[in-house]
């Protein structure tokens, strides 16, 4: 309709013509009149006449949208020119039909453009807010292969695609006011049944069952009708029957997507006909062709299409078991690599190759003999369902599942049991009231219901008595197997060089011209493609390789790159060896330089930096650093220890707390240190919340003290506290007491009185005057024999000469600056948490705020946040790459961020 045209079935003819006003379909098809069935359709002219006058509707069916709190609301989506364009276009169509209205409500759900498998658009609403506030409707939705149940001796099938179907009900008066979608030209709601909206289905479902209710042949899901009849004559009958419920009830056939009165059919994924159904060869053939995944979220996909067609499928879970011990601790959309093994690899094809070899599987005939044959595997149990038809057994499903790690320790003999157990279970709808024979490889098990009950145990009487409700005839036999269809269309195709657009674009490239014109080594030669094209290749290393034009250059590079990831110089030979065009080698190294996968996971050398120190402070307990210890084993009520040390005289004060609560952790700073100590001018802390908290803030601005604060997971930023952490927990561990906090004085006083390698003096005589008597002194050497006057002006001599120097420690670690870490825009930032298996050592890329000698400000989760540059690596990008991650084939590649020059950075760190 849209083209404007009519064709002839039988010349191929095409008449030109206008669309009418009221026009609604998009393809009219014809019938022959000879068919039998043309007549029946004459008789229901408005079956196949497309209405979406709700006026017209003869039922009383109305959607219901229940929902809790207040009305949500969002502002318009700007549309692009195109778009707009479109959504103007269908909005006044759905006016002048009468589907939506112009609206005054409070709800107002955005626009959402959804793109068509032709690469049109059709305008919806995006009602996810709105059904967050929707009360569930829980009827429900058959499951798919339900229809084999009407399938039983049928040879003539049709199935029918309702037109516009959810337009077909109309939505109670009161609710139409919640399906307000608001645009850049206006406000609208629906007056019918619109598409995503939460309780849709189920509403239409329960519809769609009332209607056909007592039609026995036909099975619905959804708006589409499966009819199944034994002949042409019944099917016909059966056919008049619909067709008079349907009309009953103002619903319309899109006879375009129809098919009407044949032996075989396409339904739901499946092919039907009178011998059984099985998965559509297109669909298997999509499967068989699927890459091996590269993240467990591809993955995930993979086995959810495959298990589709699950009851296909012998054995599915014995082979599928090591792939699933990929998704043990996985999110839902984990995009972690994958580290594929050989067998893993094996059974990944082996699935596949499982799936192409797929059986037939049959019908279920009531009056038929019927057996159920099981087996059980180290880790997984299968079974087939099958009934004995014209002297051969066929099946009618299979069913498989993977042990868990419990049932893995079960004995041969407990898994066969729970084999037969779970099968029975699963086949449950289609044992009960029939007579069936249970075969089994493990002869055991032939003697179970023989055995005396008090010899089994109780799992085991549990699963007998189960399985005898259903059948208690078992024999012994040697040796005897949604993720919705469409989803296959979201396969993820391996990227292909596809060598015709190749060969047609190399006709017009001009830097081939030049390089055939000029003096070169290199010989060209035309070699055939199937479709009769030419290639330019060069031949004068003795092999063929084509030239690349500048557009399939970066495609060549993701294929050849993205198989394994290998360095720069693995991936120029690689290339280079196969294809030839001007710069390859530049171009290559600049690319796999780029390549973010890459500098996300390969670790090459960490950054390094100088240790810097605060300044040295001038005078006693005027900065000092304080952290927190735990949680510890509990002693006396504590679990934890607020650590306080002085910079100048390396004073420690360890003080025991219950918890570490803000107001606990300020309380015992200021009891423990202030009282004592007096007001310190700069307070060094980490980034626990606690020291960021308002209670400790409003302690240091009280008493007016700074705050600085280290960077994330980086200790060295406050190293003096953490070495003196290391010594405290290696002596109270010495001391081999579950009571650390009456251990803990006593390792104070033997801190206090170590001697210190920059001043040759332990830390009391800084603090007064004299060392400390310890415990097993018989001698007291440092009587005072001066007057009090003079013994102060001594001490303040004294206290001069005892300032700490720079530790020789400070000076031994070896410094590494990554030559580009002072010139580049983005930067990676390493992962210091316990990282996940295979997850990725870095970050980003983040782009740099700010910068300064021992950390960057960095744009991370859309805040500005502080890194040290021990945890950075400058990131090569492509210019392109900057905003956004996906390589732009029509951009030449650019220098990355211009940062291959400067060592200021390294120079300043060394310096510092």
């Amino acid at each position: 309709i849209k083209e404007k045209r009519i064709i002839d079935g039988v010349t191929n003819l095409i008449v030109k013509g206008e669309i009418s006003p009221i026009c609604m379909t998009e393809t009219i098809s014809t019938m022959d009149k000879n068919s039998k069935f043309s007549e029946l359709f004459s008789s229901y002219p408005n079956l196949t006449k497309p209405n979406l006058l709700i006026s017209d509707a003869k039922h009383e069916i109305r959607h219901f949208i229940a929902t809790t709190g207040k009305p949500v609301f969002s502002k318009a989506r700007q549309l692009d020119p195109k778009k707009l364009k479109i959504a103007k276009e269908e909005f006044q169509f759905m006016l002048d039909n009468g589907i939506i209205r112009p609206s005054k409500s409070p709800w107002a759900s955005p626009l959402h453009m959804v793109k068509k498998k032709d690469g049109s658009y059709r305008p919806c609403g995006d009602y996810r807010r709105l059904n967050d506030q929707t009360i569930p409707d829980r009827y429900p939705i058959p499951r798919i292969e339900d229809f084999h149940h009407i399938l039983k001796d049928t040879k003539v099938f049709s199935k029918f695609d309702l037109f516009k179907a959810y337009y077909q009900l109309p939505i109670n008066e009161e609710d139409k006011q919640k399906t307000a979608i608001i645009t850049p030209f206006g406000l609208f709601e629906f007056n019918v049944m619109s598409f995503g909206l939460r309780n849709a289905p189920s509403t239409f479902q329960r519809f769609i069952n009332e209607v056909l209710c007592g039609l026995d042949f036909v099975f619905a899901y959804l708006d589409d009708i499966l009819v199944a009849s034994r002949n042409k004559e019944e099917h016909q009958s059966h056919l008049k029957q619909l067709f008079d419920k349907l009309d009953k009830n103002g619903l319309r056939i899109n006879i375009s997507k129809s098919v009407i009165a044949v032996e075989k059919l396409e339904f739901l994924g499946y092919e039907i006909s009178s011998e059984g159904s099985k998965p559509l060869s297109q669909k298997v053939e999509a499967i068989h062709n699927y890459k091996l995944p590269e993240t467990i979220r591809e993955l995930r996909t993979f086995l959810g299409l495959i298990n589709y067609y699950r009851r296909y499928i012998k054995d599915a879970a014995k082979t599928q078991a090591i792939l699933h011990e990929y998704l043990k601790g996985a999110h839902k959309n984990d995009k972690r690599k994958i580290m594929w093994t050989e067998q893993a690899i094996n059974m990944f094809e082996k699935c596949k190759q499982d799936l192409s070899n797929v059986a037939l599987l049959t019908y279920p005939k009531f009056e038929l003999p019927l057996c159920l044959c099981s087996d059980a595997s180290d880790f997984a149990i299968g079974s087939v369902l099958e009934q004995y038809e014209n002297g051969a057994w066929k099946p009618i499903a299979f069913y498989s599942k993977k042990l868990n790690d419990a049932q893995k320790s079960y004995s041969t003999y407990d898994r066969e049991l729970l084999g037969i157990y779970l099968s029975v279970k699963h086949f449950k709808h289609l044992l009960e009231g029939r007579e069936f024979t249970i075969f089994t490889d493990h002869k055991p098990l032939f003697f179970a219901f023989k055995q005396k009950n008090e010899k089994a145990s109780p799992r085991q009487n549990r699963h007998l008595q189960y399985i005898s409700q259903f059948s208690t005839n078992l024999q012994h036999i040697i040796g005897k197997n949604n993720i919705v269809a469409d989803a296959l269309s979201r396969i993820q195709e391996v990227t292909s060089v596809d060598y015709e657009k190749i060969a047609d674009d190399q006709s017009s490239d001009e830097e081939l011209k030049q390089l055939m014109q000029s003096d070169t080594t290199l010989k060209f030669k035309q070699q055939p493609l199937q479709s009769g094209k030419f290639l330019w290749c060069d031949i004068s290393a003795n092999k063929i390789r084509p030239y690349i034009p500048k557009n399939s250059r970066i495609i060549i590079f993701k294929l050849i790159h993205g198989l394994s990831h290998p360095g720069i110089r693995s991936t120029i030979k690689q290339i280079a060896s196969r294809f030839i065009w001007p710069g390859i080698r530049k171009d290559v190294r600049i690319w796999a330089q780029s390549c973010i996968d890459c500098q996300k996971n390969k670790i090459s050398k960490h950054t390094k930096s100088q240790f810097g120190e605060y300044r040295q402070p001038d005078e006693r307990f005027n900065e000092i650093h304080i952290d927190l210890i735990g949680p510890l084993p509990p002693s006396n009520g504590n679990r934890y220890c607020l650590t306080c040390i002085d910079r100048f005289t390396s004073w420690i004060e360890v003080v025991p707390i219950p918890d570490i609560k803000a107001e606990t952790v300020a309380r015992c700073f200021y009891e423990n240190w202030i009282v004592r100590f007096g007001v310190p001018y700069r307070v060094i802390t980490d980034r626990g919340s606690q020291f960021d908290s308002e209670t400790f803030k409003s302690l240091t601005n009280l008493c007016g003290v700074k705050i600085n604060r280290t960077t994330a997971y980086h200790p060295q930023c406050n190293d003096k506290i953490e070495r003196q952490h290391r010594t405290l927990k290696t002596a109270i561990k010495a001391h081999n007491s579950i009571k650390w906090s009456e251990t803990l004085p006593t390792v104070l006083l033997g801190l206090r009185a170590v001697l210190r390698d920059d001043t040759n003096y332990s830390i009391s005589p800084m603090v007064y005057g004299k060392c400390i008597k310890l415990p097993g002194e018989f001698f007291d050497n440092s009587k005072v024999t001066t007057s009090t006057e003079n013994f102060i002006s001594n001490l303040q001599n004294q206290m001069e000469t005892l300032k700490p120097l720079e530790s020789k420690y400070f000076k031994r670690n070896k410094v590494f600056v990554h030559k580009d870490l002072s010139s580049c825009s983005h930067v990676f930032m390493r992962i210091d948490r316990v990282r996940k298996p295979l997850e990725s050592p870095y970050q980003g890329p983040y782009k740099v705020m700010d910068k300064s000698e021992k950390y960057f400000v960095i744009s991370y989760k859309g805040k500005n946040v502080s890194i040290s540059i021990d945890r950075l690596k400058p990131a090569y990008l492509l210019n392109s790459e900057n905003e956004n991650p996906d390589y732009d084939e029509n951009l030449k590649a650019a220098k990355p961020n211009e940062c291959l020059t400067s060592n200021k950075l390294q120079e300043n760190a060394a310096n510092s």
